[in-house]
């Protein structure tokens, strides 16, 4: 009977596993929605201690709150004003954060721990917003604030995450030296707010601090500061709010400020001047690059080998920041290593550029290939092969009725063979010679302008003859023959430009923007043509090819011709830029009639990065 039943409950139970299976198969054949997606941000339940607290001692602070939360790049987010020598460290712990200050506060001072929007929830990443937590080590909670917006010396685009430092000292040495006293840091709009600030004067800089130590490394980093001190002041303010009907009410409330501080970035002019790098990137050439251009006193003399005769022919970079030596001696250039003796002008502890001498080692040795290649390799040196002097002729099918064609040669000339270049144009059937202009490059030896007046819409042809033009190291010339034709007039658009209410010189640029930003971050763009005017006037850019485009507009103040940067030590700002709001499309065969008031000020905008971030929080 025992064995029966025992039978009979085991027979039960695996019944009802069975039956319990099959409803949960039915019931699992998909994943439930499981609701509406969350997107509340976390929200903040309890301080310990609480925010604006005064006598503050504490050494940490927890900030709870209502669900699980997540920091993201809280090191690169989160600040305290003033800043402090050794940053305080932010831990998570499940629902609060912990805040542990590993250097002592200042007495008497209010504290504000901003984490930006580092903060959002554990599940979807809703972010808490931009939250800030106040305290002071005194009796007293400072209220003031400042605030304005940090944009681009040069092209007026507002700057993300500058940091806007406050000074008591007003010395021009203390951004460099010393810690600020309060700093906020540049939203993606460029706007910046210091807040809980005491009444006092203070010097106003601002530093794109690369290295986040909270002080300026000249001519490494970008900054920008005002010419006077700023003290912050609250006011007493009416304003008058209209209520449902006709009746209306005046409302009392404080004004901080001032709250239009306008800040221009820049990146300071190198005065540093020494050589950053040497190498042989080919066997018959050498690369001795410096810091900045300009004069150098560069001098190199050859170890190891008497040469009575010149060994190089010099060549510098567009630049004129690189010395390039093309070898002419074989002696020389076969010899796999080499060793110099350099002398040049270096910038010395004084700041002072001061003779130099140097001894360098290059090296430039043939790829090591294995046995078989080589042998092939071998073979291919037996027979007789060709090798030509490669020459470059800027330009493709179309020519630009308003340009020269540039001649490019791969290794420099002996000057012998030149007069072998011609240009044809194409009158009925039959080519004609046509008189032009060549033009050698002054510093880039190997470069050439053919320079002509074009006839819209006519037929050309270049020719350079076969075995005719000579490098130094005895190559020839392969035939180059290249059609073209040039453009009409009514394939350009031309801008009437009307600029107004100018002072002193000023330069008028047509620019086109590249699909491409700087390693720094900054937008790349062209200028594409440039008229001078003084003070106002009209201007015209002619033979302008269909697209978009921008207008600017640069004070030159020292009249050299071009936009000039800022100095900080010596209290120099940036000229001054005006951007023409917009771009201008420009169409074939179609003039543009533009005014341009020099005197209204025009913040660009970002074209990647735009404004929607900012006017997503405000």
């Amino acid at each position: 009977m025992k064995r029966g039943r025992l039978f009979t409950g085991w027979g039960v139970y695996a019944r009802m596993v069975f039956i319990g299976f099959a409803i949960y198969s039915c019931a699992n054949k998909g994943y439930p929605e499981g609701g509406p997606k969350d997107v509340t941000p976390p929200h903040v339940v309890e301080e310990r201690p609480a925010s604006f607290n005064r006598n503050f001692d504490k050494k940490s602070i927890n900030i709870y709150f209502d669900e699980y939360v997540q920091l993201k790049n809280v090191n690169e987010k989160f600040i305290i004003s003033p800043p402090q020598a050794k940053k305080p460290k932010v831990r998570l712990k499940g629902k609060y954060i912990s805040v542990e200050f590993q250097d002592s506060l200042r007495q008497e001072t209010t504290y504000t721990l901003d984490f930006a929007d580092a903060i959002a929830d554990n599940n979807e990443g809703n972010p808490l917003g931009y939250y800030r937590y106040v305290f002071s080590t005194g009796n007293v909670l400072d209220t003031l604030e400042l605030s304005g917006n940090v944009v681009d010396a040069e092209t007026n685009e507002p700057v993300y995450n500058a940091y806007v430092f406050l000074y008591r000292n007003q010395a021009d040495s203390v951004p460099i030296t010393e810690l600020p006293d309060y700093m906020a840091r540049t939203d993606s709009s460029g706007f910046f707010r210091l807040t809980n600030l005491r009444q006092e004067d203070y010097k106003v800089v601002a530093v794109m601090d690369e290295n986040r130590d909270y002080k300026y490394v000249p001519e490494t980093e970008q900054i920008g500061f005002l010419d006077s001190v700023v003290r912050p002041v609250v006011m007493e303010m009416n304003r008058t709010d209209t209520l449902s009907g006709d009746s209306a009410v005046t409302v009392s409330y404080l004004a901080y400020g001032p709250n239009n501080l306008f800040i221009r970035l820049f990146p300071e002019e190198p005065t540093q001047l020494y050589m950053t790098n040497s190498e042989r990137k080919q066997r018959e050439l050498l690369y001795f690059t410096f810091s900045i251009p300009g004069r150098n006193d560069f001098e190199i003399e050859l170890l190891d080998t008497v040469m009575n005769a010149p060994w190089y022919l010099a060549e510098q970079s567009a630049g004129r920041d690189t010395v390039m030596l093309w070898l002419t001696d074989s002696a020389v250039y076969k010899k796999d290593t080499l060793r110099f003796r350099l002398s040049y002008l270096k910038t010395d502890s004084l700041r002072r550029n001061s003779p130099y001498a140097d001894t360098v080692r290059l090296v430039f040795t043939d790829k090591k290939t294995d046995r078989k290649k080589r042998k092939q390799e071998d073979e291919a040196l037996a027979k007789p092969v060709m090798t030509f002097l490669n020459v470059t002729a800027g330009g493709g099918s179309e020519q630009d009725l308003h340009r020269g064609i540039s001649l490019e040669f791969d290794k420099p000339l002996t000057g012998v063979g030149l007069d072998s270049i011609k240009l044809f144009e194409k009158v009925d059937t039959v080519y004609q010679p046509v008189v032009f202009e060549l033009n050698r490059d002054s510093l880039r030896s190997r470069h050439y302008e053919l320079k002509v007046e074009w006839k819209p819409e006519k037929e050309y042809k270049l020719v350079i003859d076969s075995a005719r033009i000579t490098d130094i190291y005895g190559h020839h010339n392969n035939k180059l023959e290249k059609k073209f034709k040039v453009r009409g007039v009514e394939s350009y658009g031309k801008i009437i430009l009307h600029a107004r209410e100018g002072e002193g010189q000023v330069l008028l640029q047509l620019y086109k923007w590249e699909n491409k930003k700087a390693e720094n971050g900054r937008p790349l763009f062209t200028i594409v043509d440039e008229k001078t005017v003084e003070g106002a006037g009209d201007v015209v850019f002619d033979f302008v090819n269909a697209g978009k485009y921008g207008i600017r507009a640069v004070f030159d103040e020292n009249r050299n011709g071009k936009w000039d940067t800022g100095l900080y030590l010596k209290r120099q700002q940036p000229e001054k830029i005006v951007y023409l709001p917009g771009e201008i499309n420009v169409r074939q065969n179609f003039d543009i009639d533009q005014e341009f008031n020099l005197k209204v000020p025009y913040t660009r905008k970002d074209k990647k990065t735009g404004d929607k971030k900012a006017e997503s929080k405000k």
